[in-house]
């Protein structure tokens, strides 16, 4: 159910890997499409990031300098950011469990943010929203809890309200947007 779509999931243990996999879609998946409010929905969320961040382990793995990190935990961040991707393309792109349903829970759903994502949206709102950035994670590997999860999805609320009229009003739009702006070097247009 949309693993394969997040870039996250090569962090990740092998073992790891599967038990995410598991309990995506054996549980917090059902669960998410059976939700009858945002409130529900946003507790199973909250729910499964925590779930993760105890029990999901990032895979050793070596800098482009050659420098080695060591396996440890999971942070809510990529926790998050993994079951926010996993969902978009169930929900979003995929429309399940069906077209109705979805349409509901498009709403609900959370931006899957990346750390140049970020680093856009310090640059474009620090100015304006000086509040936001003190002690601001500079990469998803250091979104370290659910407030400073929940400040970021805030962030990326207050960027859409502000910067965009109609045509962009979800935050799981604004990672399909920016994603693709970043990544095809139109930053400046950002």
């Amino acid at each position: 159910m949309g693993l394969d779509f997040s870039s996250m999931i090569r962090l990740f243990k092998k073992d790891s890997e599967t038990t995410l996999w598991e309990k995506i879609v054996e549980d917090h998946g059902p669960r998410i499409f059976k939700a009858q409010s945002k409130e529900e929905f946003d507790e199973i969320h909250k729910e499964f990031c925590k779930w993760g961040s105890r029990n999901i382990v990032l895979a050793q793995k070596r800098t482009r300098n050659g420098r080695i990190i060591k396996e440890g935990p999971a942070t809510y961040g990529q926790i998050a950011k993994t079951f926010n991707v996993a969902l978009k393309v169930a929900v979003y792109y995929c429309h399940l469990p069906d077209y109705q349903r979805s349409a509901k829970i498009v709403e609900w759903l959370h931006a899957g943010v990346d750390t140049r994502m970020m680093a856009m949206l310090k640059k474009r709102l620090k100015g304006k929203h000086p509040e936001y950035f003190e002690g601001w994670p500079e990469a998803v590997k250091d979104v370290d809890s659910e407030k400073k999860y929940s400040e970021l999805q805030e962030v990326v609320r207050i960027f859409i309200r502000e910067k965009h009229d109609e045509k962009l009003r979800l935050p799981v739009q604004f990672d399909d947007v920016y994603w693709y702006r970043i990544t095809q070097g139109l930053e400046k247009d950002c």
